[in-house]
């Protein structure tokens, strides 16, 4: 019982500054859709859009930075210094490539809005969006590998700090450029991805500051003229190690996205209830992303001291932890789901589909957060494809067809439509959690 106590305090005491964490970052799209779905269902139904382009892209580099996490923690366990200035110096170089590649793609899919969305005027407002955060890529990228460093060393406070700062420019910055206030004037959907930008940018600088001055090993990573003509082939190698997470990260976002681009199809009133459901659900899933980060933290530093026994305890410890915040957070979404929903829009039409929504979310709820941690426990081992395979089969084979010919199609059924489209959904999930909760069984043991 001991070891179990300790294993749940060791990870909550790392989990709710990261919980901390991640609900200010996903803050950020929540502000965005009730301040653009305030000013219209129209711009909220763009920025809604516009968001599930770039949101896999930034899921993506999250993923593959991500690598990083249990190698500082193994790091700083082990008390290499120079290891910590090495894996910092690696990712920085990953950054680069990185950001300008995320630069041009989604600039890419601001290009090609006319095409991907039916409606003209939402197109419109959605391609300006993505130029917006386009110009902001970089900064979201080195804003991810300075995080990663506090969190592979559970120095947090620099993270924890600028992710309020990051929340609160957003936020006001919001309601400057879409509402209009002084010189400037209204710009609607738009003005949510200029907003994003420059607050991200503010934020980078001072996490930079604050993080070199908390984790003292980076300073000592080489400059241009000084590194190593290994680390490039490096950087390659970290980019190859991190592209399984990236993925196994990136297939759950893209399958949601590829639903709400089916959703399309169904009227734009269907569009603006599936993104107030999306952005609810990431919302909530925030916290099981923080705890199975977590336990990635602390598993990995258990695996560096062979510590077998305390690694276990981790993994059965995070795991309970999951099922109860998954239970508990779907009755709540139960139970409060229509005041929730009241607040992203005045449409009473999207109120009503949005409504209808909140059951399959709340089993999403449960489901996601048992697969997320198991994922984050066959991390902390280094387990990176494994994840990956498992999401691709549920969402790709079977998720997103069956949601199409079913859902849309209304194959089998009288009718389909977007409440057919979350029950598959949460359904596949249940699969995937299934599947990985047995692996990561057994590479507890």
């Amino acid at each position: 019982m001991k070891l179990f106590a300790n294993a749940y305090a060791a990870i909550l005491k790392l989990a709710l500054p990261l919980i901390f964490i991640q609900l200010c970052q996903a803050t950020l799209g929540l502000v965005d859709t009730l301040i653009a779905g305030r000013y219209s269902s129209i711009d909220l139904a763009a920025v809604g859009l516009g968001s599930n382009l770039w949101t896999p892209v930034f899921i993506l580099f999250t993923g593959v930075l991500y690598v990083l996490v249990p190698k500082f923690a193994r790091a700083f366990a082990l008390g290499q210094d120079g290891q910590v200035a090495n894996l910092f110096w690696r990712g920085h170089q990953l950054g680069i490539g990185l950001s300008i590649f995320g630069f041009l793609l989604i600039n890419l899919f601001a290009w090609l809005c006319p095409v991907l969305i039916p409606d003209a005027q939402v197109a419109e407002i959605s391609k300006n969006y993505l130029h917006y955060i386009a110009l902001g890529v970089p900064g979201l990228v080195y804003l991810l590998l300075f995080r990663f460093v506090c969190e592979g060393g559970s120095k947090l406070f620099p993270v924890m700090a600028t992710s309020v700062l990051l929340l609160i420019f957003n936020s006001l910055l919001n309601v400057i450029f879409v509402y209009g206030w002084g010189p400037f004037e209204p710009m609607g959907g738009a003005g949510c991805g200029l907003a994003t930008t420059i607050a991200i940018y503010v934020t980078l600088f001072c996490t930079r500051w604050l993080t070199r001055r908390t984790v003292v090993q980076i300073n000592s990573a080489p400059n241009f003229h000084e590194a190593s003509p290994e680390l490039p082939a490096n950087a390659v190698r970290l980019l190859l190690e991190g592209l399984p997470i990236g993925i196994a990260l990136v297939v759950e976002v893209l399958a949601i996205v590829t639903l709400a681009f089916f959703a399309a199809s169904l009227g734009v009133e269907v569009v603006a209830a599936h993104q107030i459901a999306i952005n609810i659900a990431m919302v909530c899933f925030m916290v099981p992303v923080a705890l199975a980060n977590a336990t990635t933290i602390r598993i990995a530093h258990f695996r560096a001291q062979n510590d077998v026994r305390n690694k276990r305890y981790t993994g059965w410890a995070a795991m309970s932890l999951a099922i109860i915040y998954g239970v508990g957070i779907g009755g709540l979404l139960v139970l409060l789901g229509q005041p929730i929903v009241n607040a992203f829009s005045t449409d009473q039409q999207v109120l009503i589909i949005t409504a209808g929504l909140i059951v399959y979310v709340a089993l999403f709820q449960l489901f996601d957060a048992i697969q997320i941690v198991a994922s984050g426990i066959l991390r902390g081992v280094e387990q990176f494809t494994k994840p990956m395979l498992v999401m691709l089969l549920v969402y790709w084979v079977l998720v997103v067809p069956v949601s199409y010919a079913v859902g849309i199609k209304g194959w089998g059924i009288s009718a389909g439509g977007i409440d057919v489209i979350w029950l598959i959904l949460a359904l596949g999930l249940g699969g995937a959690a299934l599947i990985l909760t047995q692996l990561s069984r057994v590479h507890l043991r």
